[in-house]
C-alpha cells in the first residue's frame, strides 16, 4: 500500500481540445506525453488519485484540501465553459491526512464551498487538476480524487508534508497515485507571460536534470535566486510530490520538454520499482 506511481504534468489550458483549437499543433509533443503517462496511470491498481496543484486557494502559513464529496469545474474563464469535469472526493483520506498533518506542526485546512467563496472561487476543480484530469478521464481512469493546493511554506515543510500523504495512504491500506500539477519557468523568451529573463532557462534544464538523475533532494537546494528568475509554479507542487516518493525505489522517466509560447512545459512519470 501506499504510493504506487506519481508524475508531473503542466497544465496550459490551450491543450484542451474546446480550448485551444488548432494552437493544440504547437504542443502536440506535451498533449502526447500526457495521453502516454495518462495510460501508465490508469494500468496500476489504484483506489485514489491526488493532485497538486497551485492555483487553488493557496496559503502562507498551510496547504489546502477541498471539504466537498463531489468535486466540480468547468473551463468558463477559458471561453468553453461546456468543458466541465466533476468527480467523487476522498474525505476520509483527508481527514487521516489532516490528523498526521497536524501531528507534524503542518496546517491542512479544509475548504468548503462557502470558504471557496469568499475567497472568490466558484468550483473545486481548478485547471491546475482539470488539465491532467482531462487526460487521465481519456485513458478512462476513473477514481476518487483529492485536489491539494501547495502552500506558501519552506521546501523542506512541503517535502515532509509529502511523506505524511505516502504515511497516510499505507494507514488506510490504500493504493495511490499523486501528480505535480506546475508549469516550469515562465520567463523563456520575449514576450513570454511573466516577461524574459535569460536565466530562466537555467532553471528549467537545472530542474529538469536533477529528475531525471532521481536526486530529488538536491531540488530543495536548487538556488533562491535562480527561482525567482524563472517565474515557475511548479517547484512547489513537485517538492511534495517528492516528499511522498521518498521512501522509495524511484526511476524518472522525463517523456518530454517543450515551450513555444515562452512557458516551459514537461511531462515527467516517476516509476516505483519493486
Amino acid at each position: 500500500m501506499g504510493i504506487k506511481i506519481a508524475g508531473l504534468s503542466p497544465h496550459p489550458p490551450l491543450i484542451i481540445p474546446e480550448v485551444g483549437g488548432k494552437e493544440r499543433k504547437k504542443v502536440k509533443k506535451t498533449i502526447n506525453s500526457l495521453e502516454e503517462m495518462s495510460k501508465e496511470f490508469a494500468n496500476k491498481d489504484l483506489d485514489l488519485l491526488i493532485t497538486i496543484s497551485p492555483h487553488g486557494a493557496v496559503f502562507r502559513d498551510g496547504i489546502a484540501a477541498i471539504d466537498s464529496e463531489v468535486l466540480k469545474g468547468d473551463f468558463r474563464d477559458f471561453g468553453v465553459p461546456q468543458a466541465k469535469y466533476e468527480v467523487k472526493s476522498f474525505l476520509e483520506f483527508v481527514d487521516i491526512l489532516k490528523k498526521n498533518s497536524l501531528a507534524n506542526d503542518i496546517k491542512l485546512i479544509k475548504l468548503n464551498k462557502e470558504d471557496l467563496r469568499s475567497y472568490g472561487m466558484d468550483k473545486e476543480l481548478d485547471h491546475g487538476v482539470m488539465v491532467p484530469l482531462h487526460y487521465l478521464e481519456e485513458a478512462n481512469l476513473d477514481l476518487p480524487i483529492v485536489p491539494l493546493s501547495m502552500g506558501l511554506l519552506d521546501y523542506t515543510t512541503l517535502y515532509e508534508f509529502g511523506k505524511l500523504i505516502d504515511k497516510s495512504l499505507k494507514e488506510m491500506n490504500l493504493n495511490g497515485a499523486i501528480l505535480a500539477s506546475g508549469d516550469l519557468s515562465h520567463r523563456l523568451k520575449p514576450g513570454a507571460p511573466a516577461g524574459y529573463n535569460p536565466k530562466a532557462e537555467d532553471f528549467d534544464k537545472k530542474l529538469i536534470k536533477l529528475l531525471e538523475k532521481e536526486k530529488f533532494k538536491e531540488v530543495l537546494k536548487m538556488d533562491k535566486a535562480l527561482i525567482e528568475k524563472a517565474g515557475e509554479c511548479g517547484l512547489r507542487p513537485i517538492i511534495i510530490t517528492l516528499g511522498a516518493l521518498d521512501e522509495y525505489d524511484v526511476e524518472s522517466d522525463l517523456k518530454s520538454y517543450e515551450a513555444p509560447f515562452g512557458v516551459g512545459y514537461a511531462v515527467c512519470t516517476f516509476n516505483i520499482n519493486k
